[in-house]
């Protein structure tokens, strides 16, 4: 084999460092990499790469999944298809960004292995070992880890022709995976890594400017953590709704789904645990809390909306594929607005002018959207009373019609406590089936539209 020299190796290191332990020069070696990534201008390829990874680890041991799936099924009833086949969509998207983000060809990346070989073994050895460089053959890991997983889908190709998948043969590929995975030290410092300051970076200048005028160092650090899960959570509702246009297999985004979901686990448990206490404890901050308050107790409620209202019911047996479309589509309108008027609420504490439309593109706040809600619930609020004084003139059938429409098109941009009311009522008008109870149904729906309409914000406001 011919000698491969290991060029420019010192370039990744400190040079004031002097002696440095074997993981302090990995992570030096990591940071550089790092570099190179955001070099190429491919960190977003790099974010959602940790993203899938972590979305795998997420998806594989969630109790909230497994009761999605298995309700109502008895133990030997379940076949682990929808994991199998999560497992291999997923393994293709990696697949795709490990070959977009492989740099074996970089003399730096070839050579960092037989750079371990040399100078981090030989040297802690008291015998040379002339004979490795001959029977040492360094790869890139990306391409050793994209070598695997075309071996891996293939398993799971195999696997998903069987009529039923049992949990045995899912815990052996899961297993087979991580075993993979971690031998891969790359993608273990990665995944390791709760923030990454290039990838973590929030470029929106208002925002930067709120976090870098703290004087406190304890609250600036504090509000930078709230700010990065804010948006990391935005930058993943991203990723669901691109992969949710250009897979036709919306099972697809159900691993990124529940990383939403531990997403905004973390910021509750953030802002509640750490967040809030240090607002508190800065007295003039303290005057001014009573919004974000408000709004730090909303967000948990928009938090059931989506995993207690919307993706339960993609899992039901009679969800068929445009409804499926529908719940994510739901999941991504209720996370956005929610985290934007999160943002937005605690940026203005800092900066008072601040508004929604100056932080995000295509910003619509729920305020101007209640606007809206409001007038369209005017118009169903007016038919039901046709109905009931000109029965002649509108059936059943086109109330439930307009009551649908507004629960696809506005029920999201109602507070939890009426979006779960008007579920209820929909609910109920659709049992009926437009028998007797339909108009007893349908009078108590109009009571609740009546008190939703005196609570929502006027237009004059």
């Amino acid at each position: 084999m011919e000698k491969r020299d290991v060029e420019n190796i010192g370039e990744f290191f400190s040079r004031e460092s002097g002696a440095l332990t074997p993981e302090r020069k990995w992570e030096e070696i990591f940071a550089g990499w790092l570099d190179k990534i955001d070099q190429e201008k491919m960190m977003l390829n790099l974010f959602e790469l940790k993203l899938w990874f972590e979305s795998i680890e997420e998806f594989n041991s969630s109790p909230y999944l497994e009761n999605l799936v298995f309700r109502r099924r008895a133990p030997g009833e379940r076949s682990y298809e929808p994991y199998i086949f999560g497992l291999h969509q997923a393994a293709g998207r990696i697949t795709a960004l490990l070959k977009d983000l492989d740099f074996k060809k970089d003399t730096y990346f070839l050579n960092f292995e037989e750079y371990v070989v040399e100078k981090m073994l030989e040297q802690s050895m008291d015998k040379a070992f002339p004979s490795l460089k001959e029977l040492y053959s360094p790869e890139s890991w990306f391409y050793s880890f994209r070598i695997f997983l075309q071996s891996f889908r293939n398993l799971l190709s195999e696997l998903l022709r069987l009529d039923q998948i049992s949990q045995r043969a899912y815990l052996s590929v899961k297993k087979l995976y991580h075993r993979e995975l971690l031998n891969n030290p790359i993608l273990v410092s990665l995944l390791k890594k709760q923030f990454i300051s290039k990838m973590d970076k929030i470029y929106q200048p208002d925002i930067s400017a709120i976090i870098s005028s703290c004087q406190d160092k304890n609250l600036r650090k504090n509000l930078g953590i709230f700010f990065i899960l804010s948006f990391r959570l935005l930058k993943i509702n991203n990723f669901i709704e691109l992969n949710m246009d250009k897979s036709k297999y919306l099972d697809m985004v159900i691993p990124l789904a529940l990383a939403l979901k531990k997403n905004m686990d973390d910021l509750i448990h953030f802002d509640d645990t750490v967040l809030w206490p240090c607002l508190q404890a800065d007295a003039d901050l303290k005057r001014r809390l009573g919004p974000v308050g408000e709004i730090f107790k909303s967000f948990p409620l928009e938090y059931k909306k989506i995993w207690e209202g919307e993706l339960p019911i993609y899992f039901d047996s009679d969800s068929n594929k445009l409804k499926k479309r529908q719940m994510i589509q739901n999941i991504v309108i209720i996370a956005e607005v929610a985290v934007q008027e999160l943002i937005e609420t605690v940026a203005r504490l800092f900066k008072p002018g601040i508004s929604g439309s100056s932080i995000f593109e295509k910003y619509v706040s729920r305020r101007q959207k209640s606007i809206e809600v409001k007038r369209k619930l005017i118009r169903l609020h007016t038919k039901i009373n046709d109905y009931f004084t000109h029965k002649e003139r509108i059936a059943p059938s086109e109330i439930l019609f307009d009551v649908n429409q507004f629960l696809e098109s506005d029920l999201n941009y109602l507070l939890y406590k009426d979006w779960n009311e008007f579920l209820g009522y929909t609910d109920s008008l659709s049992r009926t089936n437009f028998s007797a109870e339909f108009e007893p149904t349908l009078r108590s729906f109009h009571s609740f539209l009546t008190r939703v309409l005196k609570e929502i914000v006027s237009e004059k406001k």
